[in-house]
């Protein structure tokens, strides 16, 4: 049984999807939910507490986004000037300038770029050349991609900024959430990539874990500090934008118990509380 761990920051969003989710009767899927909250900080920080104690096969982001006109060219409801879904593809970060490309693995929708902002876009231009923003798929992808999981972001534009982001409807998020997305068209799609790169993945996850072994034997952790150690582990591929071994080789002569307790101060200095 394959499973898929379905994300998203609001938890008035995840009743509509649990509600279609459970429609489907699904067999070879076992799903779970999270709620992460807004922002990218709050997506990092509980997405990655969640993998560490949690192994996936997919993870999947669903929920909705903001959008400026003028009117995308995407296939929208007669009428309306926004397109029913957007997948993810590359996501922009206004705040720092950079870039993340998400790996395509299935064919749902039409797939687009998105803005991804630290607070509340009030400003279309703050957007640049983008048409689309959220607040969270950064930090999802960057999690994502630091415990190798498979992954997908869709998003239904809502609110159009300036005036409708500022009095956010819940109700017309609900509403596209529930109408927008067939459902089991989508997890007909994610079961069967599950099926033919499910290994694949497998080993992509596995390769962390054997890297494992290389501190073991310079540290001599125990089980409990093992697996202290592999939450802090994954905590810097997911916050810190350097490869682990960086700070490994500066820090490789402390005891184990200065290392763990190091590394864990050092990290937080990348958390926005």
């Amino acid at each position: 049984m394959y499973k898929i761990l379905i994300v998203w920051a609001l938890s008035r969003e995840i009743n509509v999807v649990k509600e279609e989710i459970k429609k489907l009767g699904l067999r070879n899927i076992k799903t779970s939910f999270l709620t992460t909250w807004m922002w990218n900080y709050n997506m990092i920080l509980n997405l990655t507490r969640y993998l560490e104690k949690h192994e996936v096969d997919l993870v999947l982001n669903v929920g909705v986004c903001g959008y400026s006109p003028p009117p995308s060219p995407l296939p929208c409801k007669e009428g309306a000037d926004n397109p029913l879904i957007i997948q993810i593809w590359r996501i922009y970060n206004i705040s720092n300038k950079k870039e993340l490309i998400i790996p395509k693995i299935i064919d749902f929708w039409e797939i687009s770029s998105i803005a991804c902002s630290e607070v509340p876009v009030y400003d279309e231009k703050k957007l640049e050349e983008e048409k689309y923003v959220d607040m969270e798929s950064y930090g999802f992808e960057k999690v994502c991609d630091s415990f190798s999981v498979a992954r997908v972001i869709l998003k239904i534009p809502v609110d159009k900024v300036w005036i409708e982001t500022k009095n956010f409807d819940f109700k017309k998020a609900e509403d596209n959430l529930r109408n927008n997305i067939d459902y089991k068209e989508l997890f007909l799609k994610l079961e069967n990539y599950l099926e033919n790169h499910f290994d694949v993945w497998k080993g992509k996850y596995k390769f962390h874990h054997d890297l494992f072994e290389t501190y073991d034997k310079n540290f001599g952790f125990t089980f409990s500090e093992r697996e202290i150690f592999k939450r802090l582990y994954f905590r810097y591929i997911a916050l810190v934008n350097k490869d682990f071994d960086t700070y490994y080789i500066e820090n490789k002569n402390q005891n184990k118990k200065e290392f763990l307790k190091w590394l864990e101060n050092f990290l937080e200095d990348y958390l926005i509380r």
